[in-house]
């Protein structure tokens, strides 16, 4: 399996950062191959014997959310490696419109507008998508993260 950081993430960034994910289960590692403005470059090879978990964590990021009950979220996933020595290494963000939530007293159809016209992107899928593929090729499990 190979994951690359989004194409428009390395066009609003002109390619000054890059990172790209090798799982190789006949090889029993991942290599990751990190690009920052664009000459700083890293390789990192971690076998699956060093993997305890695969991280999976979400947060809400929007401004809404902290003065408002009814607001649109904004799905921040996160995905990364727990290792063997209880460090963790992040590998990819999840990032994206989410859809409308009601955590207040008022009922959902009250607040009609927001929730009819409301677009959400498809990061929580493909986060989940490449979380269980990614823990599945390793065998391993997958945790929350601890600082997130």
């Amino acid at each position: 399996m190979i994951a690359t950081t989004a194409w428009l993430v390395r066009f609003l960034f002109a390619g000054s950062i890059y990172r790209k994910v090798v799982v190789d289960p006949a090889d029993a590692s991942v290599v990751i191959n990190s690009r920052y403005l664009w000459f700083i470059r890293r390789e990192r090879r971690i076998a699956f014997a060093d993997i305890q978990a695969v991280t999976y964590g979400y947060e809400d990021m929007a401004v809404d959310s902290y003065v408002s009950y009814a607001h649109n979220r904004h799905d921040w996933f996160t995905v990364g490696f727990r290792l063997r020595d209880d460090t963790e290494f992040h590998l990819f963000d999840f990032v994206g419109d989410g859809g409308f939530t009601n955590n207040g007293p008022l009922p959902d159809w009250c607040y009609w507008e927001e929730f009819t016209f409301d677009i959400v992107g498809g990061q929580e899928k493909r986060s989940r998508a490449f979380v269980e593929l990614l823990a599945t090729l390793i065998g391993v499990s997958v945790v929350p993260p601890r600082n997130f």
